[in-house]
Formats: structure tokens, C-alpha cells, sequence
């Protein structure tokens, strides 16, 4: 889907700037970046539901070890939790199921904890999971410890959820801006016949566009790092 949306992208561009089908192999790399975009875009966008929904996780988890259930029965009641909460497609629900099947096998909490973490790529989840590491091998108040993790984790991630609440209507100004000048470029062509017809049909044109193109991608790009940043 992504592939055919990076073609659209390189026909609107070519006609935008060139109108000559010439100069379509060597925007082709422009389409061919959509779909490497949107799979980090995708990526992390499942990474936020999913540690917005860990949220919850661990502090029923944390509900269920004060309640005197024990670590591994603790995850199952989590996993129930998740269920009622968010249904049983939703991405913490079967990673649970998969940790709960992982534990009734004989496998530690410790280990399915710690590969959950590595399969989400959160910093939160690597964090807990080492603390969960630590209290489960340790002779200190496990309840306590996790209680405390989870309110702590919890936190950072309300406050994660808010920013990206925050940011959002700035991803959408940021969209809507960078589709003005092209816009422009088309009303032009559109509302006034043949008024743009030297850009398209002379050296010096071409070349003018092809600048003009080239600082239209570098603001693009710019305004995307900007209000898309990873550190968010």
C-alpha cells in the first residue's frame, strides 16, 4: 500500500515541477523512501499503544501480587485483567497469553519478562524487567519493589502519552503547511493557462524548479525531524 502511495508521490512531484516523464527515474528514490518512512512510522506508533497499555498491565500486576498471589499467578490475573480491559486482540493482551503459556511450560517469570522486553523495544519495559529481575532473585520485599516500579514506570508513560497528545495537533500544522506551496503551485497552473509554462519548458526553468524543489524537500524534512522527533 505504501509502495503504490511512494508512486503517486513521484508521478504528483514529477508533474508538480517537471511535467515531463524524463525526470521520473531520478524521483524515484523519493517514492521508494515512503514505504521506509511509514515502517518506522507504524513502528512506533505500535510501540506507544503498547506501552500505553502496559500501563494498565503492570499495574494490575502490582494489584495482584498485593493481594498475595504469586509471581507467576500474578502475570495470569494481569492477563485477565487486559482482556476485560482491552479485548483479546490488543497487542499487551497476547503478549501476556504468550508470557502466561511461557510460565505454565516451566519456563522463569524472570525470562519471559526479559524477553517480552526485548521483543517491545521500550526503555520502560527494559527497565521494569530488570527490576523484576532483581526483586524476584533477591530476599527483599518483592511486593513492595514492584508496587513501587510500576507507579514509578506508570508515571513516565502518562506523562509520554501527554506529550504525544500535546504534539499531535502540531503534526497536523506541520502537515497541512508543507502541502501549501505545492498547493500554490497548482492553483497557479490551474487559475492562470500558460502563466508557469517557462518553467516547464526551459533549461533555466527546469533548473529554478529543481532548487526550488530541492529547498521544499530540506523544509519538509526539517519540519518532519521537528515535530516527529524520536525523542519524544
Amino acid at each position: 500500500m505504501y509502495g503504490a502511495a511512494g508512486a503517486l508521490l513521484t508521478l504528483a512531484v514529477d508533474y508538480v515541477f517537471y511535467r515531463d516523464p524524463f525526470f521520473l527515474p531520478f524521483l524515484a528514490p523519493l517514492g521508494a523512501a515512503v514505504p521506509c518512512i511509514m515502517k518506522r512510522r507504524l513502528k512506533k506508533q505500535r510501540q506507544e499503544k503498547l506501552g500505553s497499555q502496559f500501563k494498565d498491565a503492570i499495574m494490575a500486576l502490582s494489584s495482584a501480587l498485593q493481594t498475595g498471589y504469586s509471581a507467576e499467578n500474578a502475570w495470569r490475573e494481569a492477563w485477565q485483567e487486559m482482556i476485560c480491559i482491552y479485548g483479546e486482540q490488543a497487542l499487551i493482551t497476547r503478549e501476556l497469553e504468550y508470557m502466561v503459556k511461557a510460565i505454565s511450560v516451566n519456563e522463569t517469570p524472570e525470562q519471559v519478562v526479559t524477553e517480552f522486553a526485548g521483543r517491545s523495544g521500550l526503555p520502560e519495559i527494559e527497565s521494569f524487567a530488570q527490576v523484576f529481575c532483581l526483586a524476584k532473585r533477591s530476599s527483599g520485599d518483592l511486593v513492595a519493589i514492584i508496587d513501587s516500579t510500576a507507579r514509578t514506570i506508570s508515571e513516565k508513560l502518562r506523562v509520554r502519552e501527554e506529550i504525544v497528545t500535546l504534539t499531535t495537533a502540531k503534526q497536523l500544522e506541520e502537515t497541512i503547511m508543507s502541502l501549501i506551496p505545492a498547493g500554490i503551485i497548482l492553483y497557479l497552473n490551474f487559475a492562470f493557462d500558460g502563466f508557469l509554462e517557462v518553467l516547464y519548458t526551459s533549461m533555466a526553468g527546469r533548473g529554478i524548479m529543481t532548487v526550488c524543489l530541492i529547498i521544499y524537500a530540506a523544509a519538509v524534512a526539517l519540519g518532519w525531524s521537528m515535530v516527529r522527533s524520536e525523542k519524544w
